[in-house]
């Protein structure tokens, strides 16, 4: 199995890496190894089919992008080029919602239901390079409207024609366009790249990370913070590969798997173990990206910021899975109307955006509820700040709880996490009918129904981590400064050290990343 966990992509990595920096001098040479060695993995991960697939819509989308900036009918174009994006996510997306009653209609009109049409396959990353697509389509024809305008202003035709050679909309030429959409760091399961710099989406020095400046910029690249990126990589295999495995292998999997047969201590154990998994997997995910991003020269955004912390559910959104978040605000939020049509109509955007934030994830009814669980959760907590403001009279009423102190805070966080954690459920299992048997057999199987494992060992070990959590978050600049200060050799031995421990730590076999079936 070809994985960024396997020893064949670490030896592909390496070769690529020498041959990349090889040619430090041509960013544009660079450019092209990048889209190669991206198209090679998605190739070695998912096959032929998911190649093509991303080849022809980057294409598709590349050209689209021409006549958004040529073509008097902008809107038009950028419409169309989002509506066929959104069609090519939906067929696969949404496709095994369908299989059963597509295998039936072959069946009634005596057709094969062997072929293709019955057994479509979810090609590897088509949602974050259809969102990254749409992103692109959407910043490119707003800014070729503001050009437009502003070339209406000019005083001169030959003013004009001068203009024209310092264009300022964010356009990638053609290779450097497909490489957007198929790099293999950002293609699989995000994080989702934005084309110019965005609120909310930083790198992990702080820093704005659009990619039009990074993919065109002419100078030769440098490699980025290399102990940060090799320490980065070290710290997501050990929360990948050795603990979520560790909570997968055994707790997580079979608890979800036969809840009936566990007492309730070890679902609730299991319920707590699979948010830390998650957390741990994706994360992990996203900073070995990171990490890989900066060895080539690019500066991609940071995904989580301590979401387990935040204080209240709308403070979740903010640190969890960010680059989606932030996508999902300005792509679907904000276009619905965001907070322009009053206090109530906002509430009802935010509940449309989470609902089909949480369709997004999955086809199957509990992947709606768990949206729909988060979108209310979103909006009563803006309820509830509105109306505490009135009470107390404050002009300012948001996060009301967590403004009281630190009493009212760590409250905000307690509850939030819990919210949190039993939502997740919802998002595990893999229908509603077995996400309720979790919960039957969370209340039911406290009597006579024997312990398996100790769960009271793992809950006291996942308390202990949350409550020194918050510790090495508010110190991760320093150790981060350490890093660097660091000398090389006792950093790259201690890395080593690390790499080994978790390597015999780890269970065995190379674990696949959740996010990657989104």
């Amino acid at each position: 199995m070809f994985s960024f966990l396997s020893v064949e992509f670490a030896l592909l990595f390496i070769a690529f890496f020498m041959l990349y920096w090889a040619f430090k001098k041509r960013p544009d040479i660079q450019n092209m190894l990048l889209l190669i060695i991206s198209h090679a993995i998605i190739y070695l991960m998912a096959g032929m089919m998911a190649v093509g697939i991303l080849f022809v819509s980057g294409i598709v989308i590349y050209f689209i992008a021409r006549q958004i900036i040529i073509s008097h009918h902008k809107k038009t174009w950028m419409t169309t080029g989002i509506i066929i994006t959104l069609i090519n996510l939906s067929v696969f997306k949404y496709y095994e919602f369908f299989r059963a009653n597509i295998i039936r209609a072959l069946e009634m009109w005596q057709l094969d239901n062997t072929g293709l049409m019955a057994n479509i396959i979810f090609p590897l990353g088509v949602s974050y390079y259809s969102f990254q697509a749409i992103s692109y389509l959407v910043t490119l024809y707003r800014q070729s409207v503001v050009y437009e305008k502003n070339e209406q202003t000019k005083q001169s035709e030959q003013e004009k024609q001068d203009e024209n050679n310092e264009n300022p909309i964010s356009y990638l030429y053609f290779w450097q366009a497909l490489t957007h959409f198929s790099f293999f760091a950002t293609v699989s399961a995000g994080p989702i790249t934005r084309v110019n710099e965005t609120k909310g989406l930083i790198d992990i020095m702080g820093k704005p990370c659009g990619m039009y400046d990074q993919l065109n910029e002419p100078e030769p690249r440098q490699l980025l913070y290399p102990k940060i990126a090799f320490a980065l990589i070290v710290l997501a295999l050990a929360k990948k590969w050795w603990l979520a495995g560790y909570l997968a292998d055994n707790w997580v999997n079979p608890v979800f798997a036969n809840p009936t047969g566990f007492h309730s201590l070890e679902v609730l154990t299991a319920i707590y173990g699979y948010t830390l998994q998650l957390f741990l997997d994706f994360s992990g995910y996203s900073e070995m990206m990171v990490a890989f991003g900066l060895l080539l020269g690019f500066r991609l955004p940071m995904n989580f910021n301590a979401p387990l912390l935040a204080h209240n559910i709308r403070d979740f959104w903010d640190r969890w899975h960010i680059s989606l978040s932030t996508w999902i605000r300005d792509y679907i939020y904000i276009p619905l109307g965001g907070s322009r049509k009053g206090f109530w109509f906002t509430q009802i955007n935010l509940i449309i955006a989470m609902v089909l934030s949480g369709i997004w994830h999955g086809s199957t009814f509990n992947f709606f509820f768990w949206g729909l669980l988060h979108a209310l959760a979103i909006a009563l907590l803006n309820v509830g700040d509105l109306a505490c403001q009135k009470i107390s009279g404050h002009a300012k009423g948001r996060n009301f709880l967590t403004n009281t102190g630190i009493i009212g805070k760590t409250l905000g966080v307690l509850i939030t996490v819990h919210f949190v954690v039993f939502a997740f459920v919802f998002f595990r299992a893999t229908t509603l009918d077995e996400a309720l048997l979790v919960f039957n057999a969370l209340f039911s199987n406290h009597i006579n129904v024997a312990w398996t494992n100790n769960p009271l060992y793992l809950l006291a070990i996942l308390a202990l981590a949350w409550l020194v959590y918050p510790l090495f978050h508010r110190h991760q600049k320093n150790v981060g400064r350490l890093i660097l200060k660091m000398p090389s050799v006792i950093f790259y031995v201690l890395c080593f050290m690390i790499f080994m421990a978790v390597v015999i730590l780890a269970p065995s076999g190379i674990p696949g990343f959740i996010y990657a079936n989104f």
